[in-house]
């Protein structure tokens, strides 16, 4: 008896394997899988135009884009890059618009795979928290995918990544997301925290802004650069790739960046700096009647890239010259992006809510303060150390 109940228990296993591991193959073969979509603009107020950026399989080659040839009015299928095929509807919503994508082509979209969520600018004005709240609440798409701004049709967008030095776009997409770490002219920005950031009373929420560039040859690629500064739902304004590093090093996100200051040596000469953050930049909120008050203190430590002849790595009056010269040019630019995202967008990007919340005993103390609409009155000091690391010199 217990022979006979150990075979069975043995073949009831082997058939769960076999048969779960032929339906997962069978689904993955059925799946169309979405590596970024696109929200424009539809012909009217209560339409948007959807556009589903799949991965051709590499089996498959060129000819898949077959697979959706078909052309009306409402849908349009095209070539995106050499891996990818491009599918745009005009539907009622993004649900809406992935089931008629689904009566198009040939295989089920799957979202699970997807790195990117690109809005034009013109629907990122008319707000866009019915969309985040709808891609949250998907069971498939990952809570890190990206959110992005394009200043262009974001379905043109779609067109145009053109991955030089990756052979997928898929890849390249991860890799374009991680060029702030380098160069400090973009955010970090996911479906979780433009979720978050829209739907607490601490912050608003910023994403990434990409455009397409056009170089003499007319080949185009996306380029990824500047911050999409939103108050609730509504893009507001927009931040250039100058003023992103004053907002990475406020919130503590900047790894490192190239500076180019004027020289404090030489009238019309710069000097380029590496600079990046040696400790974590403290912020503190006082609540003064009428206006808060904002307290930023900023620690950088930075190597001279470039140099100018009338500088002496061996002074010490030199040296301190230079950091403050560079403490006094972070400091007017971090002055200035906490004046344009108060003054111009009054959206408080950078969460400082966080640190003003201490001021209340309670959270409806905190609510009645109503913060997300009193941080354009605000008032700012802010404090830069730089410390000039000139262990680099050659002596």
């Amino acid at each position: 008896m217990f022979k006979k109940m150990t075979y069975l228990i043995a073949i009831i296993i082997l058939c769960a394997i076999v048969f779960s591991g032929y339906l997962h193959e069978q689904d993955i073969d059925d799946s169309a899988y979405v590596i970024a979509l696109g929200i424009d603009a539809g012909s009217d107020d209560n339409s948007i135009e959807l556009t589903i950026q799949v991965a051709i399989p590499s089996e498959n080659g060129s000819s898949s884009s077959s697979a959706s040839s078909e052309e009306s009015s409402s849908s349009s299928s095209e070539k995106g890059a050499s891996d990818t095929l491009n599918q745009t509807v005009e539907c009622k919503s993004i649900d809406s618009g992935i089931n008629m994508v689904n009566n198009i082509i040939s295989k089920r979209i799957n979202l699970s795979h997807c790195k990117f969520i690109v809005f034009s600018e013109e629907i990122a004005s008319r707000g866009i928290s019915e969309y985040i709240y709808t891609l949250e609440n998907s069971i498939e798409l990952r809570s890190n995918c990206n959110i992005l701004v394009s200043t262009d049709d974001a379905k043109e967008f779609l067109k145009s990544p053109n991955p030089m030095l990756e052979n997928s776009t898929s890849k390249y997409y991860e890799i374009i997301t991680t060029n702030n770490k380098y160069s400090g002219y973009t955010v970090a920005a996911t479906l979780n925290t433009v979720y978050s950031s829209m739907y607490d009373s601490f912050g608003e929420a910023c994403t990434m802004l990409g455009k397409i560039d056009e170089n003499e040859d007319e080949d185009k690629n996306t380029v990824l650069g500047g911050v999409a500064v939103f108050k609730g739902d509504k893009l507001v304004g927009t931040l250039d790739v100058n003023e992103t590093i004053p907002h990475l090093i406020v919130t503590n996100q900047l790894n490192t960046c190239i500076l180019s200051i004027p020289s404090p040596f030489s009238e019309n000469k710069n000097m380029d700096f590496h600079v990046s953050i040696f400790s974590n930049t403290k912020n503190s909120v006082s609540i003064k009647e009428p206006e808060p008050h904002i307290t930023t203190s900023v620690s950088l430590v930075s190597t001279i890239l470039s140099n100018t002849s009338d500088f002496d790595s061996s002074s010490q009056e030199d040296i301190n010259k230079i950091e403050q010269a560079l403490s006094d040019y972070v400091k007017n630019e971090i002055i200035n992006y906490y004046e344009k995202t108060s003054k111009e967008f009054k959206a408080d990007i950078a969460g400082l809510g966080k640190n003003a919340v201490y001021n209340f005993p309670t959270v409806n103390d905190w609510k009645n303060y109503d913060w997300l609409n009193k941080y354009e009155n605000a008032t700012f000091e802010v404090n830069v150390d730089v410390n000039l690391e000139t262990s680099y010199f050659i002596s």
